[in-house]
């Protein structure tokens, strides 16, 4: 299939004496615990969203001032909850944690549970509090802690107050903390004040002036930018700074042999850059698309490094969809299935800070199932079905079903074979799961049909087979409920009509924010009319979809025309100047908020899965959880 898109630990079980910290239900053994030391900790799950867990993992992001990196800790069951332990690496400074089962977390409502290490004499030690504001203002938007401009920047102060020294370090930190603080004029001239306090500084580094040149550009004030920028150049010629405004020519440019020959010249100068993958794998799918194998083989003769199970996937599926030279995509795939085989194995690449290790694993895993949905499309095409459904099978099986396009291919391959219970029996596996899109209904409904010989009982037989999958979605969203006050908003929709948080009370109410450039947010909306039509004649359900982010300078004007083209009844409501996002503090679109009758938030729905028949069950169910008679029995 085509891409679709993505500390030293030591684990042992000791009872531990009771230190409560500030956020509840994470206690440390020792409650001021010494740099460096090991960490003892418990878990008390009680009142979240893991009360009821069969098992937890707690995911330490432990920082060092504002570099974090992940890790995972299996933890234990005890009688006061769960235990954990960890000894963190030399200059670890303080850490975040996390706690999930699978699927679902509690990230203490988006702060997650943090601590400091502290000195002999009882203080947080120096990048203590700057790395936990660093997780509200810069990286924590990543693992779903949400942006707190206020508390970060109330972080940084105490951070320079004990440590004075650190104020100029923590410049971009505290930057960024005023973007999730301030709006319009107040915080252009906050950020200002930034820049002119650090420019007066002595002995600015090239990654100081690059700051500066970049944050001026930013508020336009050109005449700064190119002074900083010429300072940034002298100082390291080839220095980031440069590095960057290589990479932006390259990407301001349309011409694609200039863009060829950019690429071409900074993978030459920078060969270790993160980038060059990227770059040059943008001239290897063009040259794959105009069919220059030649050309194609001599880049990745030159350069290994682009040689990825990823390139050959895109460059065998983009064959696959022209009906182009089948043996050539066979052999791309063949090729990129035995990389990702190898990646899935030992991989070449460090795992990302962030990536907690199973995570990581899942990911080199998803790819491998990509490529082997390739190259099963492909014998498949080519009449070897007894061998395309067992790669096709492994595509189902490393996607986890979170493909739906590679779980219908497997379902169609196995409707149309001989074995019909095989067929029958796994398809009723994915419906049961909740990997069941309506075409993998269909499918089942036709192999139901052929061997009963009648398609009577078939609703009361699907119903049967899709319970424990509507029993399990049902009890993941109670778990999930959150009970929060929906901030007000007033805004008017693209007929002029104003409305209001007010105007909604005594309805269930389904925000939607998106914006027209948000390919996610557009992937959804199929799903989110049938949505729609499916509630259109309830009084008690409302639909708004809130036009934030939008690009362009007539914003009105480019929802108003995206909607009418597509041809969706929705009721847009536009966001332009961002206050009614900002409220809601979403960090990423789609975002969907589920709205009580009461004006509380009770459900919060981030992404599209690309299954649209799940995404509507779940939205109906969470419609359905919010009826009045319904959330006296919720607990």
């Amino acid at each position: 299939m085509k891409n679709l898109l993505l500390l030293l630990l030591v684990l042992c079980w000791l009872p531990l004496a009771q230190a409560q910290t500030p956020t509840g239900s994470l206690t440390l053994k020792q409650a001021q615990p010494k740099a460096g030391q090991e960490v003892r900790f418990t878990y008390n799950p009680a009142g979240t969203v893991l009360e009821k867990a069969a098992s937890v993992t707690a995911l330490v992001y432990a920082y060092d001032q504002n570099k974090p990196k992940v890790h995972e800790i299996e933890l234990k069951k005890v009688k006061a909850g769960w235990e954990g332990r960890f000894t963190p690496e030399p200059g670890v400074d303080g850490a975040v944690l996390l706690f999930r089962e699978e699927e679902t977390y509690d990230r203490n409502n988006g702060k997650g549970y943090p601590f400091y290490f502290y000195t002999a004499k009882k203080q947080p030690v120096q990048g203590a509090m700057y790395g936990l504001a660093a997780a509200y203002a810069e990286w924590g938007g990543m693992v779903g802690i949400e942006n707190d401009g206020p508390k970060a920047l109330d972080l940084l102060s105490q951070e320079a107050a004990l440590y004075p020294a650190q104020k100029r370090e923590m410049t971009q930190t505290r930057t960024y903390a005023q973007h999730f603080t301030y709006k319009g004029e107040e915080y252009k001239q906050k950020v200002l004040q930034e820049l002119e306090d650090l420019s007066k500084e002595p002995n600015l580094t090239a990654k100081e002036l690059g700051f500066l040149a970049n944050y001026y550009n930013r508020l336009e004030k050109k005449d700064k930018v190119e002074a900083f920028a010429q300072q940034a150049r002298a100082l390291e010629p080839n220095g980031e700074f440069v590095q960057i405004q290589r990479l932006m020519e390259y990407y301001n440019t349309e011409d694609p042999a200039k863009k060829k020959e950019l690429a071409l010249a900074f993978v030459k100068e920078y060969p270790t850059h993160e980038r060059v993958t990227s770059l040059l794998n943008g001239i290897a799918l063009e040259y794959a698309e105009a069919g220059n194998w030649p050309e194609f083989d001599a880049l990745l003769t030159k350069y290994p490094v682009v040689a990825t199970s990823t390139l050959y996937n895109s460059a065998a599926w983009r064959l696959y969809e022209k009906g182009e030279d089948l043996a050539k995509a066979k052999a791309l795939a063949q090729k990129g299935y035995e990389l990702a085989q190898k990646e899935v194995q030992q991989p070449t690449e460090p795992k990302p800070d962030l990536y907690a290790a199973t995570d990581w694993q899942k990911s080199r895993e998803y790819t491998l199932g990509q490529v082997a949905d390739t190259y099963g499309a492909i014998l498949l095409k080519e009449g070897d079905k007894a061998t395309a459904e067992k790669y096709l099978a492994e595509g189902y099986k490393y996607t986890r079903g979170n493909s739906p396009d590679i779980t219908e291919s497997y379902a169609e391959v196995l409707a149309s074979g001989g074995n019909k219970a095989k067929a029958q029996k796994i398809m009723e596996e994915m419906v049961a799961s909740g990997n069941g899109t309506a075409k993998v209904k269909g499918y089942l409904k036709d192999i139901y049909t052929q061997l009963q010989n009648a398609d009577s009982g078939f609703e009361a037989y699907l119903a049967k087979v899709e319970a424990p999958a509507i029993e399990k979605l049902r009890t993941d969203l109670k778990r999930k409920m959150i009970l929060e006050s929906a901030p007000a908003f007033e805004l008017r929709d693209l007929s002029g009509n104003v409305v209001s948080l007010a105007s909604l009370k005594g309805k269930t109410v389904v925000v939607d924010f998106w914006a027209t450039w948000c390919g996610p947010c557009v992937s959804s909306f199929p799903s989110m009319q049938q949505a729609v039509n499916k509630f259109k004649d309830n009084s008690k359900v409302a639909f708004v979809f809130v036009n934030s982010w939008e690009s362009g300078k007539d914003k009105k004007k480019t929802a108003s025309d995206f909607i009418s083209k597509k041809n969706y009844s929705f009721q847009v409501l536009l966001d332009e100047e961002n206050k009614m996002i900002d409220a809601y503090k979403v960090q990423g679109i789609p975002t969907k908020f589920i709205l009580d009758a009461n004006g509380n938030i009770r459900f919060k729905s981030v992404g599209f899965s690309g299954n649209s028949d799940k995404a509507v069950q779940e939205i109906s169910m969470m419609i359905d959880l919010l009826r009045p008679e319904m959330l006296t029995s919720v607990k």
